[in-house]
């Protein structure tokens, strides 16, 4: 059953009136998975090339307080690969539990190796953040999209640690390979918003993606360029659409 969504405008007056949210259509794609945040299946978005299957790919915040329960859900859901997007001292300092999580591989990219320079850009620089992830993550995102097209990788689950900026671009440009529309890849990316609830500081805004991959298209020709300039091969892309795209729809 595929799920329409409509891209609306935020209806509080007082909030930034580029900002744009997704209402569903059918069921919802937010998942609860006891102890972990931020969970959803990128499965329903509609592009071009037809619906985004379900039960391919999963996003959500570290797996830090995964609990028995939660780890039932993802074996319920087949789940097979972990792509950690973390640095190694966030690993450390918040480490994964996957007990129970029995026949699951765990691949780590890390898409920094350090938070540093992230850390000294100024508070609420969101434009600022994306230039730095545009400008140093291009060959980890690659990583990732080849794990991502390897026969029985998927179901899969990817993260960062709360699920939103480095998981949010990596997901955004899988989803632009996919034929999905920039209005619906940046609704499906401030849905962040709700999945952190009260922890969150510094709101992802659906502009800041908007311009993040307008500026792929100026300096590369497009996101499919810009990966490409970083090694990705026809062959995975030609893999990822034959893996995530419903061709019976």
């Amino acid at each position: 059953m595929s799920i329409g969504v409509e891209v609306i405008p935020d209806p509080e007056p007082l909030s930034d009136p580029e900002r744009i949210y997704l209402e569903l259509v059918g069921p919802e794609r937010a998942l609860r998975i006891d102890g972990v945040m931020n969970a959803r299946d990128i499965g329903g978005l509609i592009g071009e090339r037809g619906p985004v299957r379900a039960g391919r790919l999963l996003r959500s915040a570290r797996l830090q307080h995964l609990s028995p329960q939660g780890g039932a859900t993802l074996t319920g859901l087949d789940l097979r690969t972990v792509i950690d997007l973390r640095t190694p001292r966030e690993r450390v300092e918040y480490p994964n539990d996957l007990t129970g999580l029995d026949g699951v591989t765990e691949i780590r990219v890390e898409l920094l190796e350090t938070l540093d320079d992230v850390d000294a850009l100024p508070g609420n620089a969101q434009r600022e953040l994306y230039r730095y992830l545009v400008d140093t993550c291009g060959a980890g995102i690659v990583a990732v999209l080849e794990h991502l097209a390897k026969p029985d990788a998927l179901p899969a689950l990817v993260h960062c640690h709360v699920g939103k900026d480095r998981t949010g671009l990596t997901v955004a440009l899988l989803l632009e390979l996919l034929g999905v529309p920039r209005d619906v890849i940046a609704a499906d990316y401030v849905m962040s918003n709700a999945g952190l609830g009260a922890i969150r500081h510094n709101d992802v805004q659906a502009e800041v993606l908007v311009w993040t991959l307008a500026g792929l298209d100026e300096r590369f020709g497009g996101p499919q360029a810009y990966l490409a300039a970083h090694g990705l091969r026809d062959e995975t892309v030609d893999a990822l659409r034959a893996a995530f795209l419903d061709s019976s729809a």
